[in-house]
């Protein structure tokens, strides 16, 4: 989606909300406006330090004092960023500029929280959006792969850990979801956060990898020794799977509801008619690691440039990949 057309969309929504302004201060809609900049400093904060403010005839990046520069300097400098004491409230100039209600995509006391309605603007990435999340696939999986010629049967999870994380950082990706788990832990847990002991045998790499507001997801399974028959079948089945998913299910016009009514049976088919009952299957993903997991009951539509990431699970097998739907079919950004 072009510039003019988000603030097309944005602007309808105005209309209909009956507000003059609308505050985007959550890092996700900050990254999809901007195409790419980052508000956050910290990252466990659910809103930004800058905000887009788009009115009925321009868009500002609202900030503080001490945000300013960065702004104007590294982030967003081809937009006029406009800002206040960082010891006073945006209030009076949030007035002076807006003059009208301001709807917010947080809850706010400022006015009505547009949050729900606005997420779904982002689902169709744009051509300059894809080209971004190609070279971040790309460098994802420079990364693991790197993080994954480093390890042995005796590294310890944490150092693992370690390894990916140095990997991602030095190629300027954040990893918010990062899991290096034993061979004794992955076949516990369908989520093994990292939690100390050697690898053994087999180990698995996860990451959801974020870089300009954009989420790849990967899966990487590492065999130090040859898997014994019944974990090989478990990961044949959830390769078969996934591609399936890929292939067959995430096809323009069908709802998620409809791609996860295939993967129920694509596990099925597979020899695990249960499997899926386990641990969701993934579903949409771009501005979010999961924009959206496909359930019985997501009728979100699927279209062409939308971005997914499925993940289907077993007993000690996993598979994940990230790709988009384009003209010609699915494009991997990003293979397991």
């Amino acid at each position: 989606m072009s510039r003019e057309s988000r603030d097309r969309s944005l602007r309808e929504l105005m209309d209909g909300h009956g507000v003059g302004a609308l505050l985007l201060s959550s890092p996700a809609n900050f990254a999809w406006y901007t195409g790419g900049a980052d508000n956050r400093v910290d990252h466990g904060d659910p809103v930004g330090v800058a905000s887009v403010l788009v009115t009925t005839d321009d868009a500002y990046i609202l900030t503080n004092n001490i945000e300013a520069p960065r702004m104007r300097e590294e982030q967003t400098p081809v937009m006029e960023v406009v800002e206040h004491p960082w010891h006073e409230e945006p209030a009076a100039l949030l007035k002076e500029l807006t003059g009208a209600g301001v709807g917010t995509d947080v809850p706010s006391t400022s006015g009505p929280d547009l949050s729900a309605e606005i997420p779904p603007l982002r689902y169709v990435l744009d051509g300059d959006a894809i080209e971004d999340y190609r070279r971040l696939g790309a460098d994802t999986a420079h990364a693991v792969s790197e993080a994954a010629g480093s390890l042995s049967p005796d590294t310890d999870e944490l150092e693992a850990a370690a390894e990916l994380s140095a990997a991602c950082l030095k190629r300027d990706i954040f990893v918010p979801v990062l899991l290096a788990a034993s061979e004794e832990r992955l076949v516990r847990y369908r989520h093994p956060i990292p939690h100390g002991g050697p690898l053994g045998r087999q180990a698995m790499l996860v990451v959801c990898a974020e870089r300009g507001g954009l989420f790849v997801s990967l899966t990487r399974m590492i065999y130090f020794e040859e898997p014994d028959p019944q974990t090989a079948r478990r990961q044949d089945a959830c390769e078969e799977v996934l591609s399936r998913m890929r292939e067959e299910a995430t096809r323009e016009g069908r709802t998620l509801a409809q791609a996860f009514e295939d993967c129920r049976r694509f596990y099925g088919e597979a020899g695990f008619a249960e499997g899926w009952r386990d641990h969701h299957q993934g579903g949409m993903t771009g501005y979010a690691s999961r924009e959206l997991i496909a359930t019985p009951g997501t009728h979100q539509e699927i279209r062409e440039g939308q971005a997914f990431a499925w993940n289907p699970s077993l007993e000690g097998a996993k598979a994940e990949e990230t790709f988009v739907l384009g003209p010609d079919g699915p494009e991997i950004l990003i293979r397991s």
